[in-house]
């Protein structure tokens, strides 16, 4: 007999996306799924078969063009504020129907604080989603990469709210075990080999790697050039700039590039573009990655993910300290390579694309991560794992 399985996420599509798998494969297996959400994300997750609970968000919509990310040096702090406040909306709109229609079992996003709250305040069982690199006592994002002050005045204002959310709704959760719950499993979206000492991380920690939803493909290329992948992702993607920079940088070559530029921009900002490059608000990527020899991106994981998936090499442009670790981790394990923070050579990147795409080491690497992740698991597994959570 089914059960109620209730999700909690943040509104990021690059947190969404990656569920939406396993919630297909939870429902198909009979169970009800609850997903707690926005307005601007519930078509998608219904269409996976969620009954959607609607909430009002905080986060800047998908259009604002004055979205920045934060500043290096306070994106930990910002990042954790910032998710507190929509946790604090949430759970005051969502926890009353919660409470009438208790779950059997809370999955909740890392960063989905108002999924962890509810849970512990209905005693329920848990489990975290990871679709970032695991921190815990092994590795930790803001100590690796020195960036994380402890006298940032935000990081202030975040644990005096906390605890005071914490009292006013869950006094049993202390506020200094707040990031480090001890769910019945953690669930990565990533194979262990990206994750930097994968091998220090105990069995609760599953790495079920990439959980993708395949349709019938919309995209094809035209001709037979090679093809190459542009994005910086559905968040920070407001750079006119970088997406000139890359079609001046293959204009008249042979490559054909797909850019995939968001909703935040003026398409009238990109100018004219040359004949080889195509420019969408959004493109079904998994069609391009399936044709696709490189792809420039902002690092994020689950475009990573994909890319390995098809075997694509990535060229990482990060934005935000998470990026970052991520684009690090790409060099390490030859996976590709990294831009320059300096744009001021558009036939540098052509060059660094080309290199890219010839060196052998990168090959393997990409060869070697492409095997692990279809070792990994996927949607299957990771609803596996949650049903083996369920008391």
């Amino acid at each position: 007999m089914g059960r109620h399985i209730a999700f909690f996420n943040i509104p990021a599509i690059g947190h969404v996306y990656p569920t939406l798998a396993v919630v297909e494969e939870l429902t198909r297996r009979g169970h009800r799924v609850t997903y707690a959400t926005t307005g601007a994300r519930a078509a998608t997750v219904r269409a996976a078969g969620a009954a959607v609970r609607e909430y009002r968000s905080l986060r800047p919509a998908d259009t604002d063009p004055d979205l920045r990310a934060p500043s290096r040096d306070g994106y930990i702090s910002q990042t954790l504020l910032s998710f507190l406040e929509e946790a604090e909306a949430a759970f005051t709109q969502l926890a009353d129907d919660y409470h009438d229609d208790r779950p059997d079992l809370v999955v909740f996003d890392r960063m989905a604080f108002a999924g962890r709250v509810l849970a512990a305040r209905l005693d329920l069982p848990t489990v975290q989603l990871w679709p970032m690199l695991v921190s815990n006592e092994h590795w930790n994002m803001g100590q690796a990469l020195n960036a994380f002050d402890l006298g940032d005045p935000v990081l202030h204002t975040y644990l005096a709210k906390l605890e005071a959310f914490l009292s006013t709704h869950c006094p049993a959760l202390p506020p200094d075990r707040f990031l480090t719950p001890t769910p019945e499993a953690h669930l990565a979206f990533y194979p262990r080999a990206f994750q930097y000492a994968g091998e220090l991380f105990g069995p609760e920690y599953r790495f079920v790697g990439p959980c993708l939803r395949r349709t019938r493909p919309q995209w094809h290329p035209p001709g037979d050039r090679d093809v190459v992948l542009v994005t910086l992702g559905t968040i920070y993607n407001a750079r006119p700039d970088f997406y000139r920079y890359c079609a001046e940088a293959f204009a008249g070559g042979d490559w054909h590039v797909v850019l995939t530029v968001g909703r935040r921009i003026d398409l009238d900002a990109l100018g004219r573009l040359p004949a080889n490059v195509e420019v969408h608000r959004f493109v079904p990527q998994l069609d391009v990655l399936a044709h696709a020899a490189a792809m420039v991106c902002h690092a994020g994981m689950g475009g990573i993910m994909e890319a390995m998936t098809f075997g694509v090499p990535v060229l990482a442009a990060p934005q935000t300290l998470e990026q970052e670790a991520n684009a690090l981790r790409v060099e390490q394990l030859g996976l590709g390579a990294r831009l320059p923070a300096d744009l001021a050579d558009p036939a540098g990147l052509r060059s660094a694309i080309e290199l890219m795409v010839k060196d052998p080491a990168i090959a393997d690497g990409v060869g070697r991560l492409r095997d692990a992740v279809a070792d990994a698991g996927g949607a299957r597994r990771a609803a596996d794992v949650i049903e083996q959570c369920l008391r």
